[in-house]
């Protein structure tokens, strides 16, 4: 009996630790629908930490939230809150309400009133769902992406002074039409940490054009090692990351004079 308790109890905990590497077990998956019809999903875990923000977290094209999943368990230990989702199109946030399946590969043209310009739209919607549903308040949050994704967090965070800082991982002076240039000098005022490698030519020129364009005293430039993205999240780089990441815990939020 004894050994049949111990195996039963050993049973738990392996199928518990198991969870915690799941959606639904380490995450809380959440779906939600936009003002146009589509239909999002994301995983969510909120802060654990009083005061820490909850960074939401944008992945690069033709990738999923799951891009920024090990880095997001690695977040969410030092007490903050994560969301990560897939961007229309991509992944699961792949048909509308009404069944029909899209998808970014069928997108041929970019720019105004295209469903690339429409991404930033479904970054707000979704802070405010956030809001809403799950209690996310005030400016306890921040946003970040990389490639694509750093392009669309930046053009949101922008034009909503509440996001208390920015992380830019090998943005773009434009991807699928969505420009860097007039939303990087917009944000000034606020910590933003960009980062891009010497090998990835356009990120890193990106780079070099924004900061040169709109220098400030809040932003961080970190140079890469391991390419694009989400790549350059090696262990020196994610400890470097994370670091910054919790300082923006104590701040507030702070506009141009």
């Amino acid at each position: 009996m004894k050994i049949l308790r111990a195996l039963f109890c050993g049973f738990l905990v392996s199928s518990f630790l198991a969870a915690q590497d799941q959606p639904g077990g380490y995450w809380q998956k959440i779906a939600w629908t936009t003002p146009d019809g589509v239909r999002m999903v994301g995983l969510y875990r909120p802060a654990s930490r009083p005061g820490a923000c909850t960074w939401i977290l944008l992945h690069g094209l033709g990738s999923s939230k799951e891009e920024w999943e090990a880095f997001g368990k690695r977040l969410a230990a030092q007490g903050n809150g994560v969301f990560l989702y897939d961007a229309r199109g991509h992944n699961e946030s792949d048909h509308l309400v009404t069944g029909e399946m899209i998808s970014y590969q069928a997108w041929q043209t970019a720019g105004p009133g295209t469903p690339w310009s429409a991404m930033p739209s479904d970054l707000s919607f979704a802070v405010g769902m956030l809001k809403k549903k799950y209690g996310l308040s005030g400016n306890k949050f921040a946003v970040g992406g990389a490639s694509l994704g750093a392009n669309v967090a930046l053009v949101y965070a922008s034009d909503h002074p509440d996001a208390r800082a920015l992380v830019l991982l090998s943005p773009g002076m434009e991807y699928a039409g969505i420009q860097s240039g007039p939303a990087f000098q917009a944000y000034q005022g606020r910590p933003v940490f960009v980062a891009a490698s010497p090998n990835d030519l356009y990120a890193y020129s990106s780079v070099r054009q924004l900061t040169t364009l709109a220098p400030g005293p809040h932003c961080t430039i970190v140079d890469g090692k391991n390419g694009h993205g989400v790549n350059m999240l090696d262990e020196e780089f994610t400890k470097t990351l994370l670091d910054w990441m919790r300082k923006q815990d104590g701040n507030r939020n702070r506009r141009p004079t």
